[in-house]
């Protein structure tokens, strides 16, 4: 249970890293609920996914570690991020998301987040993986 808390809580965390650093995608707007749900949902399902490696592994495929988590986690709320946008659409009967957002936005999150902010979000998640490793042994 208390690693779930601390899924939801990095899933917060990394929505105001994404708000911060995503400006071309406006994560802080008239949408900031629905993209912190996909946030905290991508948190959740990247930390189930991950979890055994989190805990288990050593040496140096410790730091290959974050690589592989930002991969997935930025992929999955690229997805999640238009899948939001067309929810939001459809419920409020406004019309459909370009189908292109679900192929563009998450290509420009992983091009991003691996090539110009790579320095600033791999010690995040390393930061968030021994965070999660020390929280859930103390656990």
């Amino acid at each position: 249970m208390k690693y779930n808390l601390a899924l939801i809580v990095s899933g917060i965390g990394w929505f105001l890293i994404a708000a911060v650093l995503g400006m071309s995608v406006p994560i802080i707007g008239e949408m900031w609920l629905q993209h912190l749900i996909s946030a905290v949902i991508t948190s959740l399902v990247i930390g189930f996914i991950f979890r055994k490696p989190v805990m288990t592994w050593r040496g140096w495929r410790r730091y290959i570690l974050p690589l592989l988590t930002l991969l997935s986690a930025t992929t999955l709320f690229g997805f999640l991020v238009p899948l939001s946008w067309q929810v939001t659409s459809m419920l409020q009967g406004r019309g459909n998301v370009d189908g292109q957002a679900f192929s563009q936005v998450p290509f420009l999150l992983v091009f991003y987040s691996m090539t110009v902010y790579i320095l600033i979000l791999y010690p995040l998640a390393l930061l968030t993986q021994n965070l999660l490793r020390k929280y859930s042994r103390d656990a």
